[in-house]
């Protein structure tokens, strides 16, 4: 019992340690992606790939271009994981798209010029309309967190008070060097 509690416990402080992320800067994110745009969420898909692997595919309506120039609008982005039929593959930390979700996503390319969001989660900010204000308020795992945080965040280019706003991610973005 001694033997298989031990191999438990090493087998969970594995599983935790797949999920450990080191949170990315909005700099770091920017500076990493080949495009940085703004779009809708139009479709998602799971599909296998020619080895076997479950895979999303998700098409997404550029609003706006922030970094780079997508090739094709929709454009097309994927992320492993998903169902299919009975089958369910998940990667801890992986990015989720909705239909109809608005968002802003970093991105690089891969070889087929699809889409690949950086930072797994962390490269995908979630947009919402305050009801109050009126402003679209941005949001990922660890910028822009809660609808009704009232804390500040520190960035190279200044303080961003929160809630956090489309128009001050869009400066920050704008302010990093491509």
């Amino acid at each position: 019992m001694n033997r298989l509690a031990s191999l438990s416990g090493i087998l969970l402080a594995q599983s935790l340690a797949a999920v450990i992320v080191t949170p990315l800067s909005i700099r770091e994110l920017a500076t990493r992606a080949e495009l940085v745009v703004h779009g809708e969420v139009l479709k998602t898909s799971c599909q296998r790939d020619p080895a076997g692997r479950v895979y999303t595919r998700i098409e997404l309506r550029v609003r706006e271009a922030w970094k780079g120039t997508p090739a094709t609008n929709p454009l097309i982005l994927v992320h492993g994981g998903g169902i299919i039929g009975g089958e369910r593959v998940e990667i801890p930390g992986q990015v989720e798209y909705a239909v109809g979700e608005e968002v802003v996503v970093f991105l690089v390319l891969n070889p087929r010029g699809e889409g690949v969001t950086v930072g797994l989660a962390q490269g995908k900010f979630h947009l919402w309309k305050d009801e109050g204000s009126g402003n679209l308020l941005v949001r990922n795992p660890f910028h822009g967190t809660g609808r009704n945080a009232a804390a500040t965040h520190a960035t190279a280019s200044g303080e961003i008070s929160f809630p956090f706003t489309l128009s001050a991610l869009k400066a920050l973005v704008a302010g990093i060097e491509k």
